[in-house]
């Protein structure tokens, strides 16, 4: 495509039929659309998708010995100067030819790096040729180098284009009443709704084992003897719990359903039934991964119901993706009823939900309007305020349907637990998903290392970030993915783990942090005695965790009302709100005193309840109701630690200064905290929770663990990472509880000592590997 640009233009005219028009100063043609390559074939010269990119796509594989034509008209007789928008990691010399008759005779333009190949803030722009050219069509011809061409901008003028020529400039182009509907919230912060899981208990069994297992046997594992019977080989683990697939993507029904498509071979044999029943009479429960976000045979009958990107397209990951925003809820709903009769104990819902990037078919471009007044983006753009109203859009669809679901389970059957895919939320990075449904996730489904993923394309913290420490990053993952869910356990798939080590080490430090840890077994190696002494770890530890809350005493704001109010400026977003929400939790962290995260919602309800300290990462972006709550809790004697712009959580100088300045604007309250471990080494994780009588404190502790690979492709034995040095000298002051009557450590079994101080008592721990868990009864 070729396009005019036009001086006065705020936003770039496409218009072909502008050839002759005399306020035309300039072509810009897309690096894609050239006339002619060699060699003609994606090997050289394909397209990829890049929004930050003229017309949202850029070439690829441009390195080949190639070379791209493209065709362009002068409008009069003059002096031409071509440029190009690129993007580069290194110098280039590019071979450019103006006009060539037959083979061409290049000349050569340097290029200077831009600092990468794609994304944002890494584009430049650079002069290519300048030539005298007659009025009339012309040809140019661009030889393959090592760099990714955006487009090529050719001027009768000589001045340098900026990316306003290419990129629209939204926070210009959007007048006030389209500002007013886009600042409008489609959601409050604390909906009404959220009253529907007010004083919300997990069922008995579905924590009590904190280590469970993982198996993805689906249709290709059909022919396996494991397939079935399996549950017996679990048991012989130790697996008391497991998630497995009864749906792993777009097929058929694995049983005769009311609706849809079955797969081929159960139309008459209820295969579900039997993979329920095979757990049950092995005395395991069974979590069902039924897969809700394809259906190809659906696709086919509802078309109209399909997900679809920026081009139309159906979007596809196990199949075609069905939008939540059609009657499939209630397709989908049907044949979750028909598992919870047939006696699953819990669904497992995995990945995203909704397209990360949108949905363009015909219900969300309705609706879209409907509910924001605003016409639907017309493509994917994380620069444009109304495409970050469709995730806001987005996220409010995922919670009416997970409501609806949600519902509909529990009246069938209370104890069904219902686990939601977070995906990326855990980073804090990407706005896809909201606080607001973890609240109403029975429990949250994440990944062993998801948090420290931090290439988040919508919220990238910049290349010049402090990096994070790995243990703290990780800590406070799990936190958030815990205490989202008002402090009941997150549920953390972990896949691929090496050896028995890996598997006691990851264990312990998902458990620590209040989650269950989820331990993928590779589907032919069942029974895996590998991972034996982590479910033998579970059986230890899990009856002192089951049915706690996390101690309460020092909390972290994490505002994702805040974190948005810098939504189009990712290195922003960091810099004033989650960089500040790391350094409070990665200060008190280092204190090892207890600190949890409270979201939006949570502190516009008001629970703060068991807080002593508060830290406000973000204090100038409070609604009006938190502010409330906020003065209440410093009136009853709360310790409210504000940030400070003197505070570079984001310098790589600057950080540790923050975290000491922090620790010392709490003064001496860290001495008073109800719990706090001394010794060890620096990245000893502890956390600590209370049964629901309140007479027994459970201190978990455990070594660091983001050694652990996980993951495809591991290293040889040999090359395995190695486990830390044992924990050592370590020792828990407990205060505010009495003299207990018990203390001993639940990994071994052994009877621990304590000691009376002012204010509590002090119980030295043991040297230990993985894992220590100090049990105290009052």
């Amino acid at each position: 495509m070729i396009r005019w640009a036009v001086a006065a233009a705020t936003v770039l005219m496409c218009l072909v039929t502008a050839l002759a028009q005399e306020e035309a100063v300039g072509i810009v043609i897309e690096a894609e659309d050239f006339a002619e390559r060699v060699p003609d074939d994606d090997s050289f010269a394909g397209t990829a998708d890049d929004v930050y990119a003229s017309g949202r796509r850029v070439l690829v594989r441009f390195y080949v010995d190639g070379r791209a034509l493209y065709r362009f008209t002068a409008a009069q007789a003059g002096t031409y100067t071509g440029w190009m928008r690129y993007g580069a990691l290194n110098p280039i010399s590019l071979r450019v030819a103006v006009d060539p008759e037959g083979e061409p005779e290049f000349q050569t333009a340097e290029l200077e790096p831009t600092g990468g190949y794609s994304g944002k803030g890494i584009w430049g722009w650079a002069r290519v040729f300048q030539a005298e050219l007659a009025a009339g069509e012309h040809e140019l011809v661009i030889g393959g180098a090592a760099f990714r061409p955006d487009c090529l901008y050719i001027t009768p003028g000589d001045d340098e284009p900026t990316d306003e020529l290419v990129i629209t400039d939204w926070a210009k182009s959007l007048d006030a009443e389209t500002w007013a509907l886009i600042d409008r919230p489609l959601t409050e912060v604390r909906p009404d709704w959220l009253d529907e899981v007010e004083g919300y208990e997990l069922p008995a069994w579905y924590d009590e084992h904190r280590v469970q297992l993982h198996t993805r046997l689906g249709p290709g594992h059909m022919k396996l003897p494991i397939f079935l019977p399996t549950a017996a080989a679990l048991r012989s683990m130790g697996v008391r719990t497991f998630v497995r697939h009864i749906k792993s993507g777009g097929e058929g029904a694995w049983w005769p359903s009311a609706v849809g498509a079955i797969f081929p071979g159960c139309e008459e044999r209820n295969l579900a039934q039997e993979i329920i029943d095979d757990a049950h009479a092995n005395g395991c429960r069974i979590i069902a991964y039924s897969r809700h976000m394809e259906d190809h045979a659906l696709f086919w009958e509802h078309p109209e119901w399909a997900a679809r990107d920026d081009r139309g397209e159906a979007l596809q990951a196990r199949r075609e993706k069905i939008c939540f925003n059609s009657p499939y809820d209630d397709f989908m709903q049907t044949r979750l009823l028909e598992l919870v009769d047939m006696g699953v104990d819990g669904f497992y819902f995995d990945e995203v939900h909704m397209p990360k990037i949108g949905c363009w078919c015909e219900n969300c471009k309705r609706l879209f309007k409907e509910q924001t007044g605003l016409d639907h983006p017309e493509f994917y753009d994380p620069s444009n305020p109304i495409w970050h109203k469709l995730i806001d859009f987005n996220n409010a669809t995922i919670e009416r349907v997970f409501r609806k679901w949600r519902a509909a389970i529990h009246e069938r059957n209370p104890e069904c637990v219902m686990l939601i895919g977070s995906n990326t939320w855990p980073t804090m990075a990407d706005r896809h998903m909201t606080n607001r449904l973890f609240r109403i996730a029975d429990s949250m489904k994440s990944e062993y290392t998801l948090a420290l993923r931090m290439n988040g394309r919508i919220l990238p913290p910049g290349p010049d970030a402090e990096p994070f420490d790995p243990e703290v990053k990780l800590a406070l993952g799990y936190a958030l993915s815990r205490d989202a869910c008002d402090g009941r356990p997150a549920h953390i798939w972990t896949f691929n783990l090496q050896d028995e080590a890996s598997a006691l080490y990851a264990a312990a430090g998902m458990m620590t942090h209040g989650c269950i840890a989820n331990i993928d077994v590779r589907e032919q190696t069942i029974p895996n005695m590998t991972y034996k002494a982590a479910f033998e770890l579970g059986d230890r530890v899990s009856p002192y965790l089951h049915q706690t809350k996390p101690l309460r005493w020092a909390a972290v704001h994490y505002s994702e009302l805040a974190r948005d109010q810098y939504k189009l400026d990712g290195e922003e977003a960091w810099r004033e709100v989650l960089f500040p929400v790391y350094g409070s939790y990665a200060a008190l962290f280092r204190a090892r005193v207890p600190v949890g995260m409270i979201t939006d919602s949570q502190l516009e309800e008001g629970l703060l309840g068991g807080y002593r300290a508060l830290a406000v990462p973000a204090p100038e972006h409070l609604t009006e109701r938190m502010a409330e709550v906020i003065a209440e809790f410093e009136a009853a004697g709360g310790v409210v630690i504000r940030n400070r712009d003197e505070w570079a959580w984001h310098s790589p100088d600057g950080q540790q200064a923050a975290i000491d300045s922090f620790i010392q604007a709490l003064g001496d309250e860290p001495a008073k905290a109800s719990v706090q471990a001394t010794g060890g080494p620096a990245d000893m994780h502890v956390d600590s929770y209370v049964n629901r009588a309140g007479d027994r404190l459970t201190v978990a502790l455990c070594n660091e663990f983001t050694w652990v690979f996980t993951g495809r492709n591991p290293p040889a034995p040999e090359d395995l990472p190695k486990p830390p040095p044992d924990c050592e000298g370590v020792s828990v002051m407990v205060r505010d509880r009495g003299m207990p009557s018990r203390v001993f450590d639940a990994v071994t079994g052994e009877e621990l000592g304590f000691t009376q101080v002012d204010g509590g008592v002090r119980v030295t721990v043991p040297t230990f590997g993985y894992m220590a868990v100090v049990v105290a009864e009052f």
